[in-house]
């Protein structure tokens, strides 16, 4: 073993800086580099904002202009908004290619379906929209307009309500004769969810001659015969419309003498005979 005398020193271990090792081509990048290019490259970019204007918001401003102006120049900006769907309503056209906030000249790659898309449901005014962008220039929006689904009374007249649950001011209730009839406040709003429950229900439908919403909650419906049901809340009408259906095929049972069918108590169902005799006046009343 050397001796080393007393006026020689032992160097010490040399720490090795760390290093990062690409796993592609087996190179070693040092830490203090990558943290170094790192700091320089937001340096640069908060030092480019500052000379153009002094905010990151103008430079993301002024990027987005230098692309919309590229996009132009090779031809993919956005030429044409299309509405297909509401030929029939102009005005309703126009309210949606407004709300769709999309016009001629813009990028096309900024024109993204879904966001549009949102921004039309957003509207509550149409149904079923579909937006595609037709590559390289033109903007489509098929969108069906709001059919008429129930007759509301609103406790003076009776109104026409769409597929959304609006009110159709322009429609012509004489005109809707053969669709469900409602009653009740909150009716109108609640009725899309109704009239899709019950075109499940080809047993029951024609059966209901007016169901009345009961506080905002649920509906009671007053058959042709007479009787009321007595649904439960929305989140079981579903549930309780297929049961009354079932009962319906077995037994007839909308079709029997009674006063009330209750089915607010899930899996059981209660029924209050009727105690006057004249069933069939009221079937007959119930009917006009």
């Amino acid at each position: 073993m050397p001796k080393v005398s007393r006026n020689q020193t032992v160097p010490k271990k040399q720490r090795k800086p760390a290093v990062i090792v690409d796993e592609v081509t087996g190179e070693e990048v040092r830490v203090s580099s990558v943290v170094f290019g790192f700091v320089m490259l937001v340096a640069i970019v908060v030092a480019t904002a500052a000379w153009m204007g002094g905010s990151m918001s103008q430079m993301e401003n002024r990027f987005a202009s230098f692309m919309d102006n590229t996009a132009r120049t090779v031809g993919i900006s956005v030429n044409d908004v299309s509405v297909i769907g509401l030929e029939q309503d102009p005005a309703l056209a126009r309210d949606i290619r407004a709300a769709a906030m999309i016009e001629p000249g813009e990028n096309m790659f900024r024109a993204d379906p879904h966001v549009i898309r949102r921004r039309v449901e957003g509207t509550h005014k149409v149904l079923n929209v579909r937006v595609h962008r037709l590559w390289p220039d033109q903007v489509v929006i098929i969108a069906d307009a709001a059919e008429p689904v129930a007759l509301w009374h609103d406790g003076q007249d009776w109104t026409v309500v769409d597929g959304l649950g609006r009110v159709m001011p322009d429609a012509h209730p004489e005109d809707h004769r053969e669709l469900v009839r409602l009653a009740g406040r909150g009716a109108a709003k609640a009725a899309p969810a109704l009239v899709e429950a019950l075109k499940a229900e080809p047993d029951v439908a024609p059966r209901v001659a007016i169901a009345t919403r009961i506080n905002d909650r649920r509906w009671d419906m007053r058959l042709v015969s007479g009787a009321t049901v007595r649904m439960p809340e929305d989140h079981g009408l579903v549930t309780a419309l297929d049961s009354l259906s079932t009962l319906q095929v077995r037994t007839a049972l909308m079709q029997r003498p009674l006063d009330t069918i209750d089915l607010r108590n899930p899996g059981r169902v209660y029924l209050a005979p009727l105690t006057t005799p004249d069933f069939d006046a009221r079937e007959e009343a119930a009917r006009s």
